[in-house]
């Protein structure tokens, strides 16, 4: 019995989640610029892959990655209906529901049939919105007049920032915001916390304006319900809950309920390139790796006090 009771017990305290690296997460942004759980309009190019979970609409081309990908490459999957014009110069698309007239640059268009559920990046991104609010800071953001740069911290891979939407995106921050980077951090997480954006022109400042800004940075909008920016943004937009109008588009990717409006997304894509520019390293929900997390350390102790308890008790027949 007493084996028993000590194996029970290691099977409470073991599991300890942690930062994950692995691809899951990952994968789903380097596929995709342009992700939605529902409708999408865009109205200006997008350089690399979209997926829409709802109907798509759009007021002018929807570019799909450069010059040299296969036309067997799905770069456009729709779930439902595809709604207007849409001129796809690389690749091919798929549509859940029927199609519009569109222009396919030696790519095929497959509609009528359900998008299958293994490609679709929805439910990943989802969860791990969620789990990435809740990781602890471990950088911070300086504020003066009119700026705020965000300050990463040498010592960890992931810089993760927790904001306010009156710090920052509703703030008046006519000088911009900022991006310090340490030494080691090659990926960086600043959770928003609001439930609507709606502020002024909030410049993104050059630091952002590079490989790294559109390839590392993800602004996590968790809680937020509207978002509307009129600024060019640098990084990965993530905002499970929320209807997007982006007046100035973005550099780099974005993940949204909806869209209503988008001025361009992506940047320019190496040669061959199916999908985005993302090369950050996100934890991963979905894939706990061995590295414990602050919370579950402190069930340590308890587990080690625990083992000595029933070792110390004499067994019973």
């Amino acid at each position: 019995m007493k084996i028993n009771k000590l194996i029970a017990f290691s099977l409470v305290v073991s599991p300890v989640a942690g930062f994950s690296l692995k691809a899951d997460v990952n994968g789903s942004l380097a596929n995709w610029n342009v992700i939605t759980t529902g409708n999408a309009y865009l109205n200006d190019t997008v350089a690399g892959r979209i997926f829409v979970g709802g109907n798509l609409a759009y007021g002018n081309q929807v570019a799909s990655g450069e010059g040299s990908v296969a036309n067997t490459n799905i770069t456009l999957a729709v779930a439902g209906n595809i709604n207007s014009w849409a001129n796809i110069q690389h690749g091919s698309a798929v549509a859940g529901g029927t199609s519009q007239y569109i222009a396919l640059n030696g790519g095929t268009l497959t509609t009528g049939s359900p998008i299958p559920s293994s490609i679709s990046p929805v439910s990943s991104l989802v969860a791990n919105s969620l789990y990435w609010s809740t990781l602890t800071p471990n950088s911070t953001v300086s504020y003066a007049p009119g700026s705020a740069t965000f300050n990463t911290a040498a010592g960890s891979s992931v810089a993760v920032f927790d904001v306010t939407g009156a710090q920052t995106f509703n703030a008046n921050l006519y000088s911009g915001i900022g991006l310090n980077l340490a030494s080691g951090v090659n990926t960086v997480i600043v959770n928003v916390n609001a439930t609507t954006i709606n502020g002024g022109y909030v410049p993104f400042l050059s630091s952002f304006q590079n490989a790294f800004g559109t390839g590392n940075v993800v602004f996590n909008f968790y809680n937020a319900t509207s978002i509307d920016i009129t600024a060019q943004v640098y990084g990965y937009i993530v905002a499970p809950n929320a209807t997007v109008n982006l007046h100035s588009g973005v550099e780099g990717g974005i993940m949204a309920n909806s869209i209503n409006n988008i001025g361009g997304v992506g940047v320019a894509l190496p040669a061959g390139s199916t999908g985005s520019s993302w090369s950050g390293s996100l934890p991963d929900s979905l894939t706990p790796g061995p590295v414990p997390e602050p919370a579950s350390l402190a069930l340590l102790p308890v587990g080690a006090a625990a083992l000595w308890f029933f070792r110390r008790r004499p067994a019973r027949d």
